[in-house]
C-alpha cells in the first residue's frame, strides 16, 4: 500500500489564485494587456495591500472592488506605466472613448437634452460621422494625437430659415481643464471649416470633478495693436459639474443621457452610493435595448467609483428601497457574470455558485425561465430543472406550515 504525499499550498499561493480571475477580469474590463510578469507583478503589489483574511473571507464582488480600487491608486500607475505616461494616457482615453461612443448611439438624446431648440430642426436619418476625415486633417502629429482621438466630427442636415442646410458638429469630451483651450477650439474650428466650407457648431463637454474657480473661456480673440484680427470666436461649453443633481435630474427624465450623466453632476459625497442606484434605475428605465442598457451603466460605473463601504450602503439601498429593485436585479445578473467568470479560471469549474444566482432569479419573480436563458446565455433545460426544483422546495414549505 503506497501513501500519497500531500502537497501543502502557502496561504500566499492560494491568495494569488483567488486575486488572478478577478484581475484578470479588471483589466479585460478596462482593455488592458498585461504581460504575464507584469501581472505577476500587479498580484504580488495587490497581496502587499490586503491581507491574507481579506482576500480568503471576502465575497468575490467586495473582493472585485477592493483590487478595483487599488487599480486607480498611484503605486499601481507607477508599477504598469513604461516611463512614457502612455497608460495613465489610455486609462483616460478609455474613460472618454465611451463618452465618444455615447454620443455616437445617442445624438438625437443629446441634443435633446442640451440643444432642444436645435435638435427639433435637426435630420438624424441624415447623419454622418466624419472621425476619420478629422484625423486626416490635423496628420499624426503627437500634439494632436492626444486630444483628437476623443473628439467628434459630426455631418448632419438641419432645417435653417426654412431651408435644409448641412452644418458640421465638431464635438469633443475633456476629462481635464486644459490651459489655452479656446485657442484649441479655434484651431480645431478653422481647419475643420476651410475643409468643409460649411456651418460648424463646437462643443466641448468637461467631464472633470472639479467646481471651477475660475471657468474656462468660451471665446478666442486676436488683435494686432488696436486693428481686431479675429472678434470673439465662440463655442458651447457643457460643464456637467455645475448642474446640481436634484435640478439635473428634473431637466429630462425620460431622456437616458440624463441618468448616464447624473454622477457627473454637483451633489454631496454622501449620496454617492444614493446617485448610483438612482442612475443605474434611470438606465434601465429608459434605454430601448440590451446594448444600449450596457453601454450607459458602463458608463455610470466609471464615471461614480465607489468604496468598499460606499458600495456597501449601495447594496442596502438597493436592497430595502422597493424603487430599486430592477437596479438589484441588474446587480444580481452583474453578479452571476462575476462567478462564472471566476469559475471559468478556476482547473475545475464549478456550478453551484451560478445555480444559486439562478435560483435568485426566479425566486425574485421578476424573470421568466425564457429572460434568465436569454440574460446568461445558459442552457433551457439546466435553467428548466432549477425552476422546477425551486416550485417543488416551495410546496414542501408550504405543506409543512
Amino acid at each position: 500500500m503506497t501513501t500519497q504525499k500531500k502537497t501543502l499550498i502557502s496561504i500566499e499561493e492560494v491568495s494569488s489564485r483567488r486575486i488572478f480571475p478577478i484581475l484578470k477580469r479588471i483589466l479585460a474590463h478596462n482593455k488592458l494587456r498585461l504581460s504575464i510578469e507584469k501581472q505577476k507583478q500587479l498580484v504580488q503589489f495587490i497581496l502587499s495591500k490586503i491581507s491574507s483574511d481579506i482576500i480568503i473571507d471576502e465575497s468575490d464582488r467586495n473582493l472585485y472592488f477592493h483590487i478595483n480600487q487599488l487599480m486607480q491608486s498611484k503605486p499601481a500607475i507607477k508599477l504598469l506605466d513604461d516611463g512614457s505616461g502612455r497608460l495613465m494616457t489610455t486609462k483616460r482615453s478609455n474613460h472618454d472613448l465611451r463618452h465618444k461612443e455615447t454620443i455616437r448611439l445617442f445624438l438625437r438624446e443629446y441634443f435633446e437634452l442640451f440643444f432642444p431648440d436645435i435638435a427639433d430642426k435637426m435630420n438624424f436619418k441624415t447623419v454622418q460621422f466624419l472621425d476619420k476625415e478629422l484625423i486626416s486633417l490635423f496628420g499624426e502629429s503627437d500634439h494632436i494625437e492626444q486630444y483628437k482621438i476623443v473628439d467628434s466630427l459630426i455631418m448632419i442636415e438641419i432645417d435653417l430659415d426654412v431651408i435644409n442646410e448641412w452644418i458640421v458638429i465638431h464635438w469633443e469630451v475633456q476629462g481635464t481643464k486644459p490651459i489655452s483651450f479656446e485657442e484649441r477650439m479655434f484651431h480645431i474650428f478653422c481647419g475643420v471649416y476651410y475643409q468643409f466650407r460649411k456651418k460648424v457648431f463646437p462643443i466641448a463637454m468637461f467631464i472633470d470633478p472639479h467646481q471651477w474657480r475660475t471657468p474656462v473661456s468660451d471665446t478666442f480673440s486676436m488683435n494686432v495693436m488696436n486693428y481686431p484680427v479675429i472678434k470673439d470666436f465662440s463655442y458651447q461649453i457643457i460643464k456637467l459639474k455645475k448642474y446640481e443633481f436634484e435640478v439635473f435630474e428634473k431637466k429630462a427624465p425620460d431622456n437616458p443621457l440624463t441618468w448616464a450623466y447624473l454622477p457627473l453632476t454637483n451633489y454631496p459625497k454622501t449620496l454617492k452610493p444614493l446617485i448610483k442606484a438612482k442612475s443605474i434605475k434611470g438606465v434601465i428605465k429608459t434605454t430601448k435595448n440590451e446594448k444600449q442598457k450596457a453601454i450607459l451603466t458602463s458608463l455610470v460605473d466609471t464615471s461614480i467609483p465607489l468604496t468598499k463601504d460606499e458600495h456597501d450602503q449601495f447594496l442596502k439601498i438597493i436592497e430595502k428601497d422597493a424603487q430599486f429593485k430592477e437596479v438589484k436585479m441588474f446587480e444580481t445578473v452583474e453578479e452571476y457574470f462575476l462567478e462564472k467568470g471566476r469559475e471559468e479560471g478556476r482547473e475545475e469549474g464549478r456550478e453551484e455558485g451560478r445555480c444559486g444566482l439562478i435560483s435568485k432569479f426566479l425566486k425574485s419573480g421578476m424573470l421568466t425561465v425564457e429572460q434568465i436563458v436569454q440574460a446568461t446565455g445558459e442552457q433551457y433545460d439546466m435553467v428548466r430543472k432549477i425552476a422546477d426544483q425551486a416550485i417543488n422546495q416551495n410546496k414542501t414549505e408550504n405543506f409543512k406550515s
